[in-house]
């Protein structure tokens, strides 16, 4: 049993570093879907407006500062599944598994945030985005909301990665019961 606890607390510590990574790469993205998300929304709440790093640079530290923190329910709910598996190298073998499977979900979520938007915005009513942060003086008012419904997406499916990973450790454990001799 302690073998599994440290492979838990070890998948946790991964997954907060696997969540920035998905983060930074995630806003280059989205950075070259809209500039103006970040140098009119994401540079400014981030502290970043004055630095003397490249934009892309500091879209890729926002997207680690704005996602580390999804490590912390994926990495203690999915390393939690990790334990219905019959030993801990079974247990690290499936968490590998579960981050590849979280990267994807969260990726697939993101790619359909971003064409749902395309499609919501084919004409823009801001009355319809009140709740939104939508600067004045865009220059692509489309392109700034569609990098939101890609931000917002890739939330939903951190989330929506937790039981997608939870039905895969069952499988798994199914799986290497059967091939037990």
């Amino acid at each position: 049993m302690l073998s599994k606890i440290l492979i838990f607390i070890a998948f946790i510590a991964i997954s907060l570093l696997v969540a920035g990574l998905f983060g930074a790469v995630h806003d280059q993205i989205s950075y070259t879907v809209s500039p103006e998300y970040f140098t009119r929304f994401k540079f400014i709440q981030f502290h970043l407006v004055n630095s003397d790093l490249p934009e892309r640079v500091r879209a890729g530290i926002v997207g680690f500062k704005a996602s580390w923190w999804m490590g912390i329910p994926v990495g203690v709910l999915c390393g939690a599944a990790g334990f219905v598996q019959r030993t801990p190298l079974i247990m690290l073998r499936a968490l590998t598994f579960s981050l590849a499977i979280a990267v994807a979900v969260v990726l697939l979520a993101a790619l359909a945030g971003l064409v749902y938007g395309w499609f919501q915005t084919r004409s823009v009513d801001l009355g319809a985005y009140a709740g939104w942060y939508v600067p004045r003086g865009l220059n692509d008012v489309r392109a700034f909301l569609c990098a939101g419904y890609m931000h917002n997406a890739a939330y939903l499916g951190g989330v929506f990665a937790i039981p997608v990973i939870w039905a895969f450790h069952m499988r798994f454990r199914a799986a290497h019961r059967a091939a037990r001799p």
